[in-house]
């Protein structure tokens, strides 16, 4: 991956953030919450596309792959952060 791509990656990620920041401001968050609450879904997910372009080209040796997997699988906790702070105890629903 060249530099360019990771930049744009990057600002793909960061344009994501702020806008679902903003929903969520919108939506009555706290600023402050919103912006906890999205970090911790792009930091949960940021690593989702590399796995799913080396799923599609996968080759023999799969080290790669499972790395990224791996990555992926451990970054769970952000995502179970940001659902935390979005649902409460035992609720289905996004709570305002």
């Amino acid at each position: 991956m060249s530099s360019d791509e990771s930049s744009l990656e990057f600002d793909m990620f960061e344009e994501m953030r702020r806008t679902l920041s903003h929903m969520l401001i919108e939506e009555g968050r706290d600023p402050i919450e919103a912006e906890r609450i999205s970090f911790y879904v792009m930091q949960g997910l940021r690593d989702v596309p590399k796995l799913l372009n080396a799923l599609g080209r996968a080759k023999k040796p799969f080290t790669e792959t499972l790395g990224l997997l791996k990555e992926v699988l451990e970054n769970t906790s952000s995502l179970d952060k940001a659902r935390a702070l979005l649902l409460g105890p035992g609720d289905d629903q996004v709570m305002h």
